[in-house]
């Protein structure tokens, strides 16, 4: 027997509009028949292409980093943005962090806030910030989401130079600041940020990094006799943050007590990975300059820090690097883990391979990677199969830190391009940033990248923001035409985002292999449905979920390409 219900979904931008028929079995897995238009499957490779969508689509930001002479520290660093479908109506909304005025710097004009566009499913997007309450100022960076309280609802946190801010949801109608009720007092310098549920109780709870200590009061004076901005190493660090998840919108900071605590850590990105392949979450955090940080999560509400030992903490010549974004992704399509850490200039951007038997990591040393990326500083980054051809490729953007860095000074300058890498067979990658359009190429401040399908055409898209200046939304255009299927989540006794569960799809004999996780990237948080690219797969596939919970159900899809909503409880065990 079989339960049925009916969900309006317009069709993708460009196509024509029609309904789609949702059918919800008794396996859990709630699919979509094939959108018309792409049934043709083919693996043409005619490149990946992007085009900047951001003027008709209505978005018009404009980040600000409050710099007025000071050369204050945290005015080099920029922050994130989001994509979230705040009112489930299966389209992915935008959220963009914003600076703030300093205190003191007395400016004419309206004064920056956070900014929240709302997806009308024909390409554009309208201005919902003020009407949903989201007109904030605040010393932004980063933003984490997902659905602490379990209502159905992702909710918001911002970190912040100051004091974080968490957002409830109110049922898609507006949000409301509980920080204060919520328990979470994260004061410091915030940045990256990501929601897990570390001890598997069905309650998300908050991780935050922290880079470094200062305050308007306690900047210091870098230069001779004019003043520049000061390198990590003039501050102390600051340790990130561990908040658990007490129910009934508490939240209890138990940093110390779950061995967290590290007054030397500069973490600027994080990602949400099982290391060790036990079905626990582990934290891995990029910090700048000091050794990156990996948490290994020993199921019994505590961590150990194993960086050395499982060789992320360092380089290849022992020294730590500039760690800053980072993402997580099966590359080489092994069915195992790569984790990628955008570093400064001269170091290039780092991709290594986990061993999960061994908990071990090796770096890959591909020349095609240095050599694309040796000349960046490489913030925001993430792995993404833009083509559906079954291959996660690459995208970083870069910028540099000082404004005022000359042009002839090794050829990278204050702005920068981004760099876009193809994945191929074997782990490798391609660099094919210049035929992947204007907008790759042109230069940046590059800091916060998100990823995520804002028209629902089974391609995906990018959002782009930078340290000073208008973000870009960037609407993917590639003409390859590959499968593709895009996996939702529903858990019921794990966290409702169903953060900490590993996917596995099975078509045609081949599997691809994907972890559900909040976060990554720089100071910035991804459209959470899991995308598969499938190549020229056609037919059936199977969907196998490893709840955080440790219960696997397989659930199968019936025709591709298309979307799957599995609900824990719902699958075959």
């Amino acid at each position: 027997m079989t339960a049925r219900y009916l969900s309006i979904l317009k069709s993708p931008l460009g196509r024509t509009a029609g309904f789609v028929l949702l059918v919800y079995t008794l396996c859990g897995c709630v699919h979509a028949k094939p959108v018309a238009g792409t049934g043709n499957v083919s693996t043409s490779a005619n490149g990946i292409k992007f085009q900047d969508v951001t003027a008709t689509a209505g978005i018009q930001f404009d980040r600000q980093n409050g710099a007025f002479g000071k050369k204050w520290f945290p005015e080099t660093m920029g922050g994130g943005g989001a994509f979230i479908d705040y009112d489930n109506d299966g389209y992915q909304d935008i959220l963009l962090v914003n600076g703030d005025w300093w205190a003191g710097h007395n400016l004419t004009g309206k004064r920056p806030t956070l900014a929240l566009y709302h997806n009308e499913h024909n390409g554009t997007f309208t201005d919902v910030t003020s009407k949903l309450g989201l007109n904030v100022s605040i010393q932004g960076m980063g933003v984490a989401i997902g659905d602490f309280d379990n209502d159905g609802y992702d909710d918001i946190y911002i970190t912040a130079v100051g004091q974080g801010r968490l957002f409830k949801n109110l049922a898609g109608k507006g949000f409301k600041d509980v920080t204060t009720v919520s328990g979470i007092n994260d004061i410091g310098w915030g940045t990256s940020a990501t929601w897990l549920d570390f001890d598997n109780d069905g309650k998300l709870d908050l991780f935050v990094c922290h880079y470094v200590k200062w305050t308007p009061a306690t900047d210091k004076y870098c230069g001779t006799t004019t003043k520049t901005y000061c390198l990590p190493e003039v501050y102390e660090g600051e340790s990130c943050r561990l908040y658990h998840n007490d129910g009934n919108g508490k939240f209890t900071d138990v940093t110390k007590k779950s061995g967290i605590l590290n007054k030397n850590a500069k973490g600027l990105g994080v990602a949400v990975v099982d290391v060790n392949g036990d079905g626990w979450p582990d934290i891995v955090v990029a910090c700048d300059m000091v050794p990156n940080l990996v948490y290994i999560n020993q199921k019994n509400g505590t961590f150990l820090e194993k960086g050395v030992e499982t060789g992320l903490a360092l380089g290849d010549n022992g020294s730590p690097h500039a760690g800053m974004g980072i993402d997580v992704g099966d590359y080489r399509d092994t069915g195992g883990t790569g984790i990628a850490i955008g570093n400064f200039t001269n170091d290039g951007l780092f991709v290594y391979d986990i061993d999960t038997a061994a908990s071990h990591a090796e770096r890959n040393h591909s020349a095609a990677l240095t050599t694309a990326t040796i000349a960046y500083i490489t913030f925001g980054l993430v792995f993404a199969d833009f083509d559906n051809d079954g291959l996660l490729d690459i995208f970083a953007v870069n910028g540099h830190l000082d404004d005022t860095i000359n042009e002839a000074n090794g050829g990278t300058g204050y702005r920068q391009p981004a760099v876009l890498m193809r994945g191929a067979a074997g782990g490798n990658f391609t660099d094919v940033s210049s035929g992947g359009g204007p907008v790759v190429v042109a230069k940046d401040v590059g800091r916060g990248l998100v990823r995520g399908d804002f028209d629902n055409d089974g391609k995906l898209d990018l959002l782009l923001i930078p340290n000073v200046g208008p973000a870009r939304l960037l609407r993917n255009t590639s003409t390859t035409d590959g499968s593709w299927l895009r996996v939702s989540l529903e858990g019921t006794k794990s966290n409702r985002d169903g953060y900490g569960a590993v996917v596995t799809v099975t078509v045609n004999g081949k599997k691809y292999v994907r972890y559900a996780s909040s976060g990554s990237s720089y100071c910035s948080a991804h459209d959470r449905r899991l995308h598969f690219g499938l190549g020229s797969a056609t037919g059936q596939a199977q969907i196998e979920v490893k709840w955080p919970t440790g219960r696997a159900e397989t659930y199968i899809a019936n025709s591709l390409p298309g979307e799957y909503k599995c609900v824990e409880g719902m699958g075959k065990k």
